[in-house]
């Protein structure tokens, strides 16, 4: 009987102090905030960019957010970028997304970007320049549609192909511009890219027949698509 009494004091001592103590025992403990970080997380939330990193500068290296307000700094001109590139300000994104560290868990997506930018900022340029100047452009459109294998660049760049194809003031320019547009059906195995890239060399079969030499590099492409699209 002592015995059962003693037990029955001590459990009222536990729920005593269970419940003077809130719910840290048998309920959800409350997480600790920081002030300094909640207001640079909802300033950068706003693009308040500068005045998120003052926050996040205002916690000092002994505390707990300190970790996470170093990650949320270098999340900074990443998110800069973005809202460059949203905005069509792409010599921005250029600036913000080059400080993206390597070692980022943004830095793949922020060179995404990146060549999204410098294809925007290559086809102004290609759409205001010389005929002279055109070819090299295409290129370097080509290139980075290539590194990004997006099927809508793909796409476009095949139309930039046959725009520089037709335009062509030299049979060097022309065997150079077939190459590319292999290059672009041997690295990207998008359907609707094969298909347009066939539909089109297809379609000027002829005058590219003509030219021996781009003769067997056309006919060679054409196999080669009629295989894949099988």
């Amino acid at each position: 009987m002592i015995r059962n009494n003693k037990l029955l004091s001590f459990l009222v001592v536990i729920l005593i102090a269970a419940g003077t103590g809130g719910c840290s025992w048998f309920g959800e403990t409350t997480e600790p905030i920081n002030e300094a970080y909640e207001s640079g997380k909802k300033a950068l939330s706003e693009g308040k960019y500068e005045e998120a990193k003052t926050h996040f500068r205002e916690i000092v290296p002994s505390s707990p957010f300190y970790p996470q307000a170093v990650v949320m700094i270098q999340k900074v001109p990443f998110k800069k970028g973005v809202a460059a590139f949203e905005q069509k300000k792409y010599k921005l994104v250029l600036i913000d997304l080059s400080k993206v560290h390597v070692h980022s868990p943004d830095y793949t997506e922020a060179q995404r970007y990146l060549n999204l930018a410098n294809y925007n900022l290559l086809l102004e340029q290609f759409q205001q320049s010389t005929d002279k100047d055109r070819f090299i452009l295409i290129q370097k459109l080509v290139n980075i549609s290539n590194e990004l294998a997006e099927s809508k660049l793909l796409l476009d760049s095949l139309d930039l192909i046959k725009t520089g194809l037709d335009a062509s003031s030299s049979r060097k320019q022309t065997r150079d511009l077939i190459n590319l547009l292999g290059s672009v059906v041997a690295l990207n195995k998008a359907p609707e890219v094969q298909q347009k890239a066939l539909n089109y060399l297809l379609t000027d079969f002829e005058q590219f027949y003509d030219q021996t030499e781009i003769r067997p590099d056309v006919l060679q492409i054409i196999g080669t698509l009629k295989m894949e699209l099988m």
